[in-house]
């Protein structure tokens, strides 16, 4: 079984050559070994078996089933066998003088190359769509890597743009609270200005009143003064009046100075005062 394993693994790979062998290239190779090798091990197999056909049917059963159901090659190795036995006429000596293991084995080569073909291009296709889906798959990832970036940049850019916006409105707004806060300093700098201008008027009205009263009162002293230096003056007069009638005409008539000096005296008595 190990020996027929062995050379069923030659068998693919010259099949395999020969499916893929394109026009201009010589394919002969392979099909010259396959059917060398072939015809070997069936000349061998009807000979061991004495050209007794049930015996080669017990005989390649048995081979076979030393070989793993799930291996490939066990389905081969049934295939052979069962192509042997069917080829087999009931005359053993016929079959061990006269078996044409060329015309099997040329059969049997027909049905390797069409399986191990098909094989291939099933290979071949699933490899294909492999390939396209891991393409696809690549795309896509490309493509989700790009949307990912982008939306990455996007938000990058959006943020940025929002944080321009604050810095802006924020210059905006202190430049509108320095206004702001300049006006007010302004208005309490008029203000402050107004009530120093109103107090500085009130000051003045003020003293203006206080320097009139002041006259007022001073004139106010002055004619009472004066009232009472005429007064005085007008006693005075009568006084003389009377004591010229009594005195001697010589002391009727008197001095200037002596007519004078009761005015003087109001006189001193007002700028004392």
């Amino acid at each position: 079984a190990k020996t027929l394993m062995k050379v069923e693994e030659e068998w693919r790979s010259q099949a395999i050559a020969f499916s893929m062998c394109s026009a201009g290239m010589e394919c002969n190779g392979a099909a010259s070994a396959f059917q060398q090798s072939c015809s070997t091990i069936v000349s061998a197999v009807v000979q061991a078996s004495s050209g007794d056909r049930d015996n080669v049917a017990e005989y390649m059963n048995d081979v076979c089933t030393e070989i793993a159901e799930k291996d490939w090659r066990h389905g081969r190795c049934m295939v052979m066998g069962k192509l042997i036995a069917d080829t087999m006429k009931e005359d053993a000596f016929q079959n061990r003088v006269n078996f044409d293991t060329a015309a099997l084995c040329t059969k049997f080569w027909t049905s390797v190359v069409k399986e191990e073909g098909a094989r291939v291009e099933q290979e071949r296709k699933e490899q294909a769509n492999a390939e396209e889906e891991a393409n696809k798959a690549d795309e896509a990832a490309k493509a989700a890597e790009a949307k990912r970036k982008a939306e990455e940049e996007a938000e990058v850019a959006e943020a940025s743009k929002k944080a321009e916006e604050a810095a802006q409105v924020a210059e905006e707004t202190a430049a509108k609270a320095a206004v702001e806060e300049k006006a007010a300093t302004a208005l309490e700098d008029k203000a402050a200005t107004q009530a120093k201008e109103q107090k500085s008027k009130e000051d003045g009205e003020a003293k203006e009143q206080a320097d009139l009263k002041e006259v007022a009162e001073v004139a106010i002293k002055n004619v009472t003064v004066s009232d009472e230096v005429a007064k005085a003056s007008n006693a005075t007069v009568v006084l003389a009046a009377n004591a010229t009638v009594l005195a001697e005409p010589a002391a009727v008539v008197a001095t200037p100075a002596a007519v004078a000096q009761p005015a003087v005296v109001a006189a001193k008595a007002n700028k004392t005062a």
